[in-house]
Order: structure tokens, then C-alpha cells, then sequence
């Protein structure tokens, strides 16, 4: 009875892994380590949004974008949103089209940015691994499996590797002033901040009260994930990050993200120190439940006008960490 108990449990978890696509199961440990271990160089000097060294991340980005078959995202094939405030880095923004123009668009959206060197101490820079070079890896990881997956979406997918948002979320409150989409036909928005540190298999979600059909689809990708999902329990923190502004606009919207822990906003969020289990597993989670929503049978959410930021109990933005 026994073997019998514990074969049909294998089969069970066998029956569940085949149910993730391969291109899904290719977001690795590996992948995301190596691009944080990239992006949390000392030689980006903490990716600060007004030097060059934000720029020379933004254009890696690109880079590693256009090297998983993504498609510029903004007009006439541009990659890079400007912003007006100068020496500031870009938006950097992808797509990979849907088969149908007319049904909408899921966001993946993460700030890449972190802060600027200290003047004094041995280690100077802020190297922002988990905060938030780990989300930014997390979106490259789903854009690429989306590639492979192009035939069986409808709506696109955007990603958007946000500027500023340690200095008040200047990338997303931009791109949502500028849009160059009309924020009316967005199923929902994924904004991965710090997805990689914390309780083992673990990652709080927030916004799902005013993201229904973003949280049912997570629920049932988690059937083949596992992770412990905690949703809702931050409502805080929404007005924190770069889902806010989207938030205010009527877009459905949620943010993934960890506990703040001991090298938050320190010198030593360093690369050697994140889960990339943890991270893998989260991207694997936004991937299928993008899949879901982005597909012929995705549930569309809201349309804007009918949508509100209500549900985000404190109507006071204010930002993850001003330098």
C-alpha cells in the first residue's frame, strides 16, 4: 500500500513538472545568478540613475534583450525612454507581440537602478543585488522564455527595465505620463523588487485585492510551482515601488518582493549572498501566470476607468529609499 502511495505521489509530481513548458523550466538558478552576479559588479558603481554607470546598465539590458529575440518596445524601434532630467538613464523597454494587436498587453516590470557610492569606508558601492538586480534578471529570464512561448500569446508582453526608483520612481511615473501604449488595454502589470533573499521558497505579493484575475492566475501557476505565497500583507509597500504609479492610473498591479533584511540598502547586498533558487522560482511562478493571462483564455482584467488604487491603503506614495 505503501509503494503504491508513494508511486502515485510520483506520478503526481511527474504529471505536474510536464505541465510547465520547457521553455519555462530553462529559467535556471544558473541564468539568474550569472546576470546578477553582472549587473552587481563593482564596475557599475551601484547602476545610480544619474551617471553613466545607470546608462552602461541600461545598455546591457538592451543587450541581453535583443539577444533573446525581444523586440524593441517603443516607437519607430526604439529601445531607450529618455527622460528630461539630465545625465539621467533610460527606461529600457522590449515587447514580444502577441498574435492579436487588439488584445492588450501584460507588463514584467523591474527598476534596475541602486544607489550611488559612499564617499568613505573600505567597500563604497552599493552593489544592489537583491535590490533589485534580482528582479531585473528575473524579467530578462521570463522575456526570454516568452520568446519561445510568442505562438501561443495574444496579447503581448512588455518589459520595462525601470530607471529612478530609488529617487522616487522617476522611470515608471515617466512612462506612465508618456505611455506609449494606451494603459486602457493592460490585462495586468508583474513588478519584481528584491525577489531573492528572505524564508526559504517564500515571496509576499501585494496588490492582489485590486489585481483579481493577476492573483487568480498566480494561484493556479503555484499549483505547479510550490511556493508559499503571502499576499497582502504589505499593503505599505505598494506605494513604494514602481507598480504605484501604474496603480493610480487603474492598471491592475502587483508587486513581488521580500522582507527588508540585513543588507537592504547596504554595501553588502552582494551577489554571492541572493537565493537564486528562490528567484528562479519566482520567475518560473510570474512566467506561467503570464502565460495565463497573455493567452487565447486569459481572463482580461478591468478596463481603467472602471479600475481604482482604493484597495492600496495608504494613498501617500513614497519611495523605497531616496539617496
Amino acid at each position: 500500500m505503501i509503494s503504491l502511495l508513494l508511486t502515485a505521489l510520483c506520478l503526481q509530481i511527474s504529471s505536474d513538472r510536464v505541465s510547465i513548458p520547457p521553455a519555462i523550466l530553462e529559467i535556471t538558478e544558473e541564468a539568474i545568478q550569472a546576470d546578477v552576479n553582472h549587473l552587481a559588479d563593482d564596475a557599475y558603481y551601484g547602476r545610480y540613475w544619474l551617471s553613466p554607470f545607470g546608462r552602461k546598465a541600461a545598455v546591457w539590458i538592451r543587450d541581453q534583450m535583443i539577444e533573446a529575440g525581444i523586440e524593441p518596445g517603443l516607437p519607430e524601434g526604439a529601445w531607450f525612454q529618455e527622460l528630461s532630467k539630465k545625465d539621467a538613464s533610460p527606461n529600457v523597454v522590449g515587447i514580444v507581440r502577441g498574435k492579436n494587436p487588439d488584445a492588450g498587453y501584460v507588463i514584467l516590470g523591474a527598476h534596475y537602478d541602486h544607489l550611488p557610492p559612499r564617499r568613505r569606508g573600505e567597500d563604497k558601492i552599493f552593489n544592489g543585488a537583491d535590490d533589485n538586480a534580482s528582479g531585473t534578471a528575473g524579467i530578462l529570464a521570463i522575456g526570454k522564455a516568452m520568446v519561445a512561448l510568442k505562438d501561443r500569446l495574444e496579447s503581448s508582453v512588455i518589459l520595462i527595465a525601470f530607471t529612478g526608483e530609488e529617487a522616487g520612481l522617476k522611470g515608471s511615473r515617466h512612462f506612465v505620463d508618456q505611455s506609449p501604449i494606451d494603459l486602457k488595454k493592460v490585462r495586468g502589470l508583474f513588478n519584481l523588487d528584491m525577489i531573492s533573499r528572505g524564508t526559504k521558497n517564500t515571496i509576499f505579493i501585494d496588490g492582489a485585492k485590486g489585481a483579481p484575475s493577476l492573483i487568480k492566475a498566480l494561484k493556479k501557476a503555484n499549483d505547479s510551482i510550490g511556493l508559499t505565497l503571502r499576499v497582502d500583507e504589505h499593503p505599505d509597500w505598494l506605494s513604494r515601488s514602481d507598480q504605484w504609479p501604474f496603480i493610480t492610473k487603474g492598471v491592475p498591479a502587483v508587486l513581488f518582493s521580500v522582507e527588508d533584511h540585513e543588507d537592504y540598502h547596504q554595501v553588502t547586498d552582494h551577489a554571492d549572498r541572493i537565493m537564486a533558487d528562490l528567484a528562479r522560482n519566482v520567475a518560473r511562478l510570474i512566467a506561467l501566470a503570464t502565460l495565463d493571462l497573455a493567452g487565447g483564455e486569459g481572463v482580461p482584467s478591468p478596463n481603467a476607468e472602471d479600475s481604482s488604487a482604493e484597495d492600496a491603503s495608504d494613498p501617500t506614495p513614497r519611495t523605497e529609499g531616496t539617496p
